[in-house]
């Protein structure tokens, strides 16, 4: 039995693909092993999971911009900096055997540190994607980092020979996200097309607000908030008139918004991954999102894969998704992705890595 530290600043101030990924894996990982989750954010009670929460300044994330987010100096990257250093007393208290830090930048090299003075090993899943910040994490030799989708794997593997690399996809968790949920009744027209997702700018959502705008049957449900929330909201109202609209749902009546939708889109520029595709399918949404290998790799036959700015043909993607039967082909698809699979998967890498310690 090992016992793990999972770095995660953000859980318990939101619900997006990392804080997901922390919690199911502690409530997973925790039978076979000991896990407590290291946050800024409130802890609640879920599960059986141990938290321990780290005092500091917190507040809703940004998109990192310019030379000082390149160079992780940017005000989140010194918070989650400060963060990972109140956490060593804790760390080292704990005496951990695994330490997983979930939020890049200098907390990584810090873990690295770290684990190399008390020798701990560090396992890295890398949900920044291909680019830069997976390849600063990959520059630390992680004891072992996990590649997401097998794209990524080739990635790694090539930029970092010596780091043992592992392809994990992330999950969702079936028992939570299917299609037996009662739909949430929306005022909007049917077809409904659902966007799930933070309101940032790579997310290009004002691009599925104008190809929607290109259809006269199609309503757009988006689900999330952020630092463009203001924006987007006067497009869409503008454009849209009657058939948008916009919420912030707590992560547990997720299901039940989905499941009010014929069509999931996500028109980013990339994805590391994409847990809401997962959540999306479960619910047995077809799929409307960028095209490239990895999501190629995650949509599979659940949907289409197209070019968000080219607006008429993005816009005739969704109408088509909407009118067709894809019959349980989206849920078959996220059933390749229980979560009880995945943290099956991440159990054994973690018996390897306490193996050669």
């Amino acid at each position: 039995m090992s016992r793990i530290a999972i770095l995660s600043f953000y859980t318990g101030i939101v619900d997006r693909g990392v804080e997901t990924f922390a919690f199911e894996m502690s409530k997973r990982l925790k039978n076979n092993h000991q896990v407590v989750i290291i946050q800024a954010g409130t802890i609640t009670q879920q599960a059986g999971v141990r938290a321990h929460q780290i005092n500091i300044d917190t507040d809703q994330p940004k998109s990192s911009k310019g030379i000082f987010g390149k160079l992780y100096l940017d005000n989140q990257s010194r918070k989650i900096f400060l963060f990972t250093l109140k956490a060593i007393p804790q760390i080292i208290k704990g005496k951990f055997d695994l330490i997983i830090p979930l939020n890049g930048g200098w907390q990584v090299s810090v873990v690295r540190i770290l684990t190399k003075i008390i020798g701990a090993k560090i396992l890295v899943s890398g949900h920044a994607g291909i680019g830069a910040d997976d390849a600063w994490n990959l520059f630390w030799r992680p004891d072992a980092f996990v590649a997401l989708t097998s794209a990524q794997e080739s990635w790694a593997q090539a930029l970092s020979p010596e780091t043992k690399v592992e392809m994990i996809p992330n999950g969702v968790d079936l028992a939570k996200f299917n299609p037996k949920i009662k739909p949430k009744e929306i005022k909007l027209k049917k077809p409904i097309v659902v966007c799930a997702s933070a309101l940032v700018p790579y997310k290009r959502i004002d691009l599925t607000i104008k190809a929607i705008a290109r259809s006269k049957d199609l309503s757009l449900l988006i689900l999330g908030d952020g630092e463009m929330q203001g924006y987007l909201d006067s497009i869409g109202k503008r454009l849209l008139k009657n058939r948008y609209l916009r919420l912030n749902p707590q992560y547990s009546e997720m299901p039940s918004y989905y499941r009010a939708g014929k069509v999931f889109t996500l028109a980013s520029v990339t994805e590391a991954f994409g847990i809401s595709y997962l959540e999306a399918m479960a619910c047995n949404l077809s799929v409307v999102t960028t095209s490239d290998s990895s999501r190629q790799e995650i949509i599979g036959n659940a949907g289409i894969l197209t070019d968000p700015t080219n607006i008429k043909s993005y816009s005739k993607d969704l109408e088509i998704a909407a009118k067709t039967n894809y019959r349980s082909i989206p849920y078959d698809q996220a059933l390749k992705f229980s979560w009880n699979k995945i943290a099956i998967k991440y159990s054994k890498l973690i018996n390897e890595l306490a193996k050669n310690k």
